[in-house]
């Protein structure tokens, strides 16, 4: 039993651009290249070296489009907002 009498659950979507470049000496498929490219740290710059090739984590650019939806608990919320979901 919680504590708290009130839960409220909500979702949050943004869209995000993850940048990878993935250099090899041979021919990839679809799943190789993104297995490399998923290996490397999500740092600008960083690499990622393996037998199969090299990826470079490019950056990201973050979406500022946030769209919310609320889960549970929304009868319990106090008026006022001056927006609405």
């Amino acid at each position: 039993m919680s504590k708290y009498k009130y839960t409220y659950k909500f979702s949050e979507e943004t869209t995000d651009i993850r940048y990878y470049t993935v250099q090899s000496n041979k021919k990839l498929t679809r799943s190789e290249m993104q297995d490399i490219a998923w290996s490397v740290e999500q740092t600008e710059g960083e690499t990622y070296t393996d037998e199969r090739g090299k990826a470079t984590f490019g950056g990201t650019e973050y979406g500022g489009d946030s769209q919310y939806q609320m889960v549970e608990g929304a009868e319990n919320l106090l008026d006022g907002d001056d927006y609405d979901w």
